[in-house]
């Protein structure tokens, strides 16, 4: 029996990276997973990966679109068990702050802080209604070690944990736990702009000497997303090859 076993699950950011990996192992595990994402691939990838998969087109920074995907959901399923609010964007790497667009500024926010906010907003009725369920946010290292050069970034996952803890101190009564995961480097499509050299320098940063892959995030996702976590909400879990330790 999965771990996931008769379960619905919602994924944002599912087309590819940490959300597809965490979408593919929520079905082995055995959930029905709703799989939510812009890209127009994600339609497709009930096909790609085993299990029961529906992919479904939307932008999660979008109040409109994220209201159709959870009622879609919804008439779909009936239920949600558990959410992982994975969608997000990046900032443009070394700028300083007085350099920086507020288009790229505002753009940053509105998916991963603003875009979160409003998938929680969304989707936590539908487990009150069902009685609880599980939430496991996609927050950063960056959500508590800065980096010169990218302050829209490190601020919208700073802000993003503490979205986290309180919405797991307010719906700690309701039987939802909410936690975060916060990923250092992983090798996602994000990297494939780099050749060779400049994957290996940054894998030499970390003690492990690699990179985190999407999978091993995923497995993270699904014991905090589990019933084996039970006892655990309001947390961080920091999956970094120990770069964060020294």
């Amino acid at each position: 029996m999965g771990r996931l076993e008769g379960k619905v699950a919602f994924v944002t950011g599912a087309s590819s990276g940490i959300g597809r990996a965490v979408a593919a192992r929520f079905a082995a595990e055995g959930a029905r997973v709703f799989a939510v994402a812009r890209r127009a691939q994600i339609e497709s990838l009930g096909g790609e990966i085993d299990g029961e998969v529906v992919g479904f087109r939307g932008d999660m920074s979008d109040p409109a679109d994220i209201a159709t995907a959870i009622a879609a959901c919804r008439d779909r399923f009936g239920r949600l068990d558990v959410l992982c609010n994975n969608a997000g964007t990046g900032s443009d790497p070394g700028v300083r702050i007085h350099d920086v667009a507020i288009e790229d500024w505002d753009r940053v926010m509105n998916t991963n802080l603003r875009g979160a906010f409003l998938v929680l907003r969304a989707a936590i009725p539908l487990m009150l209604a069902g009685g609880g369920g599980s939430i496991v946010v996609m927050a950063s290292i960056g959500s508590f070690r800065a980096t010169p050069g990218s302050s829209p970034y490190i601020s919208s996952k700073g802000g993003l944990l503490m979205l986290t803890r309180t919405a797991a101190l307010e719906y700690a009564r309701d039987n939802i736990r909410i936690n975060a995961v916060c990923p250092g480097l992983t090798h996602t499509p994000i990297l494939d702009y780099l050749n060779a050299e400049q994957l290996d320098a940054l894998a030499s940063r970390s003690p492990l000497g690699r990179m985190n892959t999407p999978e091993e995030v995923a497995s993270l996702t699904l014991f905090l997303a589990s019933d084996e976590a039970s006892g655990i909400t309001g947390s961080a879990y920091i999956i970094d090859g120990g770069r964060g330790a020294g």
